[in-house]
């Protein structure tokens, strides 16, 4: 392993073209994509740990690891503490994981690209899962900090295990993760989330983390596809932030005494994603827009069904835009606001849906699909 003194890392955004919540149940597949809104880390060796978060005007926040967790030199603000939450769990657990013979004190400095914009004088995330790529960035960074090669696949596996871990219970032990994946592989894939009780009842009975991650994990899949000829995705944004934990925690609360119902809802989604992923590989483009439209409506049904605002009013109106001018329509995510996409294989259709996105106020996101994942290189 050799010495580096500074690291310069950066890492993808997500959108999600298929799939969404169904991919919460173990064996669900759901369709995944990078895309080029990045969040940036600049590492370098220091006498003690300091943090530097541009999106929540964090400046040079000292702390030391005590080999369990860090400790600020000061206590924090809700505001500060809010803001380093998923940078701090990425620290302290790939420290964790490198044990005793890792460099524990450098200064790292974060921040996004355009992963808050401002509307009516109001500052709003986009979502693009600039948390979650933060985190990836973080663990990435602090491994090749201490030498580990970020290109391989096998480092990319173990950087998306640790962030992972990290994102996973600082979100509250919500998310399939998908985000972090997006962050760490790039490109457009095939996920299926890792079994999360299986990750906790590890961790809670004492395993490492490094046992933890150089472990295979049951049910986890990330399977890179090609994209088709001719694909365009057109992104919207209904300038409504959403809180995906929030309205998890929600429909779990549903699902409790709506079983037969959450299945038969969570089962279908699945099978249109099964149904996609052929379609998509044989480059079935008129199968792959139609089940793309059946996926909104699925999900539509889903929020009518459990109360969870899942399509706004503004994400229906974009899709409806979208299918009404060719292009397949849909929200990208857990909903309740963030971004909308629109599917197409011709630059008229595109033209179309971004002139009737505008004329209906919606807001048009210039981002394309990320090919690289995360990785070192000037930022």
């Amino acid at each position: 392993m050799w010495v580096i003194a500074m690291v310069k890392v950066s890492a993808p955004g997500k959108l999600f073209l298929s799939g969404e919540w169904a991919v919460l149940e173990i064996g669900n597949p759901g369709l995944v994509a990078a895309v080029n809104k990045r969040v940036f880390a600049e590492l370098d060796e220091s006498n003690k740990i300091s943090i530097t978060i541009d999106d929540f005007n964090i400046k040079n926040l000292g702390a030391i690891f005590d080999g369990k967790e860090i400790r600020f030199e000061k206590e924090l603000d809700e505001k500060e503490s809010e803001g380093t939450q998923f940078i701090k769990g990425a620290i302290e657990t790939t420290l964790k994981y490198l044990g005793d013979g890792a460099k524990k004190a450098f200064k790292i400095h974060s921040w996004g690209e355009q992963s808050h914009v401002e509307i009516e004088g109001q500052v709003k995330k986009i979502g693009f899962g600039s948390s979650a790529a933060a985190v990836v960035a973080t663990v990435a960074g602090i491994l090749a900090l201490n030498g580990e090669d970020i290109t391989r696949k096998d480092i990319r596996d173990k950087i998306y295990k640790l962030s992972a871990i990290s994102h996973y219970f600082t979100q509250g032990k919500v998310g399939s993760a998908f985000d972090v994946a997006a962050s760490t592989y790039g490109g457009v894939f095939v996920y299926q989330r890792f079994d999360p009780r299986w990750l906790v009842d590890k961790l809670d009975a004492g395993v490492s983390v490094k046992e933890v991650v150089d472990q295979e994990w049951p049910s986890f899949k990330a399977e890179p596809l090609v994209i088709p000829d001719g694909f365009r995705l057109i992104v919207g944004w209904t300038k409504e932030s959403a809180s995906t934990s929030a309205m998890v925690k929600q429909l779990n609360e549903w699902a409790k005494t709506n079983q037969d119902e959450y299945k038969r809802l969570y089962d279908n989604i699945a099978n249109i994603v099964r149904g996609l992923i052929p379609a998509w590989k044989e480059g079935n483009k008129e199968k792959i827009l139609e089940l793309l439209r059946k996926n909104e409506d699925s999900l539509r049904e889903l929020g009518q069904k459990s109360g969870v605002n899942i399509e706004t009013q503004n994400l229906r109106k974009l899709s409806e835009i979208a299918n009404q001018n060719g292009a397949a329509g849909k929200l990208s995510g857990a909903g309740g606001g963030d971004c909308g996409i629109a599917v197409c294989f011709d630059p008229e259709t595109e033209e179309k849906v971004r002139k009737a996105w505008q004329e209906a106020g919606l807001y048009l996101v210039n981002t394309t699909i990320d090919y690289n994942g995360v990785k070192t290189g000037q930022v």
